[in-house]
């Protein structure tokens, strides 16, 4: 059996589309993030909030509440898991 070789560093690994079904900006430039499997990215998510608080109050507000599930979440697998 051969395993497949995830490359490392900095990959297009996702494709992005909008909710709503419109174009998405060809030139823009995205970066996803996945919380419930990577500190990193819940670390980055926190930065973000502190960043956007002030601008944007009801994104950090929602951001939080995602983090707080995520951790809900992986604290109830630690316990699965031990």
């Amino acid at each position: 059996m051969v395993q497949k070789v995830e490359p490392k560093g900095l990959f297009g690994k996702y494709r992005i589309e909008k909710g709503d079904g419109s174009e998405v900006d060809p030139k823009a430039v995205y970066f996803t993030l996945r919380l419930d499997t990577d500190a990193h990215a819940r670390a980055a998510i926190r930065a973000y909030v502190e960043s956007c608080r002030e601008e944007q109050p009801e994104l950090a507000r929602d951001l939080e509440r995602v983090l707080r599930e995520v951790q809900t979440t992986e604290t109830q697998r630690m316990r699965v898991d031990i």
